[in-house]
């Protein structure tokens, strides 16, 4: 089956959506899109969390290693975020040998956070391979050797029980949680046929009341 990359904003959307839907979790998800004729004032009056916190922006181009490369501002507000997305709005970059203008961003607010998750759920023929990690975020390369990796063979089902290998060494106060939310996406990827993207990371509130994904 063919895959297809979607933006950053179009992912957390559906997922937001399905996972709601198919597996009651509201994802604590705000996000705003920005291309080059965004008119701030009338996206802050669809968003009005915009005007309200500190901001994180980032181009929203189908590639990773942002935060590497320098393409990641934390904790603006709304002008900063206007003034970041002006001078690189038509930039040409280059990642992974292709060469392309920024066109998009994505919007969201800024959390601050001490820890981050590493998740990836990949369809296969025969089933999925689920592999997960307690050191997420922009280091995940040099911390491969920490990734837990687990194949769930088509026929059987997701349970506690069988992601048990990939969050055995989580805090007992968030790894129910970060259980659930690994059956509550895989749930969703199963029945709707998409796949969470192997780049993403997620993270959890204070006392991981919440859990978000950046």
């Amino acid at each position: 089956m063919a895959r297809k990359k979607i933006r950053e904003y179009d992912s957390k959307r559906l997922l937001k959506e399905h996972l709601k839907r198919l597996s009651g979790i509201d994802l604590q998800i705000c996000s705003a899109q920005v291309k080059e004729g965004t008119d701030f004032t009338e996206l802050t009056n669809q968003e009005p969390w915009l005007s309200s916190t500190k901001l994180v922006v980032k181009p929203d181009m189908l590639f990773g290693k942002r935060g590497k490369s320098g393409l990641v501002a934390l904790n603006l507000d709304l002008a900063q975020v206007a003034d970041f997305v002006k001078a690189r709005l038509g930039v040409e970059v280059e990642m992974g040998g292709c060469k392309a203008p920024i066109t998009t961003f994505i919007v969201e607010p800024f959390v601050p956070h001490d820890q981050e998750f590493y998740l990836s759920i990949v369809s296969e023929r025969l089933g999925c391979t689920i592999s997960f990690s307690e050191c997420g975020g922009i280091e995940i390369e040099e911390n491969w050797d920490k990734v837990k990796t687990i194949f769930l063979p088509a026929e059987k089902l997701m349970t506690l029980e069988a992601c048990a290998p990939l969050i055995a060494t989580l805090p007992l106060e968030i790894r129910g949680k970060i259980g659930d939310f690994i059956i509550g996406v895989f749930f969703c990827i199963s029945r709707s046929g998409l796949q969470f993207s192997r780049d993403e990371s997620i993270y959890t509130g204070e006392w991981g009341s919440h859990i978000h994904w950046t």
